[in-house]
C-alpha cells in the first residue's frame, strides 16, 4: 500500500518536484476509502475538511440544479486515477462543498484531512509556499475551463435559436463559435447524413481539416462519441432512426487525461444542442413541404 501511495503522489501535478522521502511522509497520512457505484463521496452543501486522491475508478463532480419542474444534476467533471478533488476544503475552513462528488463505478480513494496536511507541512515548512501556489493554479485552471464551457454553451444556445433554413448555414455559423473556445490549435470537420445517397457528407470544415484527415481513422457514420487517439474527439448528433451526423475535432498537440474529460463533456453538450437544432431544421423543412403540398392541392389541377 505504501508503494501505491508513493506512485500516486508522484503522478500528481499538485505535488510535482517534491522529493520522494517527503512524499512518503505525506503518504503516511493518506487514509484509503472504498466507494461503490453511485455512492456519494460528499454532498453539495456539506461541510468538508478533506482532499481526495483517486487511485482507482472514477468520480463524477456534479452541481445540483433546482427549477420549478423539480431538480437535476449538471455534470461538471469526470475525474479518474491520479486526479484530486475537494481542494477548497484545505483553503477555506468550514466552507460548504460547492458540488457533489459521486463514485462512477467501484472506486478507491485516498483521503487527506486538513489537519494531517498541516502536520505534514509543519514537518516540511519549506514546501508550504510551493504547495499552496500549485493548489491555487489548479483551482484557477478549473475555474477558467468551467467559465469557458458555460460561456460557450450560452453563446451556442443563443445562436441556435435562429430559424435556420438549412443545416449547412447552421454549421457555417456554429462551427467557428465552438472553435474559438477551445484552447490550442484545433481543426474540425462536420459530417451530415445525406438521405439521397445514404452517406455522411463533409459539409463544413474549420482550419486545414482535410490535411489532418489523411492521418486520422475517422468513421463518419459512427454511432457513439469517442476519442480517436490522444488528440481527436468525435461527437455524434443522435437522431430517432440514425445519427444526423457528427463533428470531428483534432488538436495538433496531445491532451492530458483531465483535460480530455473536460473537453469531451463540453463537446458532447454542444453536440446535443446542435442535434436539437438539426431536429428543428428538419421539422421546419417538413412543415414547409406540407404547406406547399396543401397549397398546390387547394389550387386544383391545371
Amino acid at each position: 500500500m505504501a508503494a501505491d501511495k508513493l506512485t500516486l503522489l508522484k503522478s500528481l501535478k499538485l505535488l510535482a518536484g517534491i522529493p520522494d522521502d517527503q512524499l512518503a511522509q505525506l503518504g503516511e497520512f493518506l487514509a484509503p476509502r472504498e466507494f461503490s457505484d453511485a455512492q456519494p463521496v460528499f454532498e453539495e452543501g456539506s461541510t468538508g475538511s478533506s482532499l481526495f486522491f483517486i487511485t482507482d475508478g472514477h468520480v463524477r463532480i456534479a452541481k445540483h440544479l433546482r427549477s420549478e419542474g423539480g431538480s437535476s444534476y449538471k455534470e461538471l467533471a469526470v475525474l479518474g486515477p491520479g486526479d484530486c478533488f475537494g481542494e477548497m476544503a484545505l483553503i477555506e475552513a468550514s466552507a460548504p462543498r460547492s458540488a457533489s462528488a459521486i463514485a462512477s463505478g467501484a472506486s478507491t480513494l485516498f483521503e487527506l484531512t486538513r489537519d494531517d496536511l498541516n502536520r505534514w507541512l509543519s514537518a516540511n515548512p519549506q514546501l508550504a509556499m510551493g504547495f499552496f501556489s500549485r493548489l491555487v493554479q489548479t483551482l484557477s485552471g478549473r475555474l477558467r475551463r468551467s467559465s469557458n464551457e458555460l460561456t460557450l454553451l450560452f453563446d451556442l444556445s443563443h445562436l441556435l435559436l435562429e430559424p435556420f433554413t438549412n443545416a449547412t448555414t447552421m454549421f457555417d455559423k456554429a462551427m467557428p463559435r465552438i472553435m474559438q473556445y477551445l484552447e490550442g490549435e484545433w481543426v474540425s470537420g462536420a459530417y451530415l447524413y445525406n438521405v439521397f445517397n445514404d452517406e455522411m457528407d463533409l459539409v463544413d470544415t474549420e482550419g486545414d481539416f482535410k490535411a489532418a484527415l489523411t492521418k486520422l481513422a475517422v468513421d463518419p457514420a459512427a454511432a457513439q462519441n469517442s476519442w480517436l487517439g490522444d488528440s481527436t474527439y468525435q461527437v455524434v448528433f443522435p437522431g430517432k432512426k440514425r445519427p444526423h451526423g457528427s463533428i470531428v475535432f483534432h488538436r495538433s498537440t496531445g491532451i492530458d487525461k483531465e483535460e480530455k474529460n473536460e473537453i469531451a463533456r463540453t463537446l458532447t453538450t454542444s453536440a446535443r444542442l446542435i442535434a436539437s437544432a438539426l431536429e428543428n431544421i428538419s421539422f421546419r423543412a417538413e412543415d414547409d413541404m406540407r404547406a406547399r403540398l396543401k397549397k398546390n392541392t387547394q389550387s386544383g389541377p391545371y
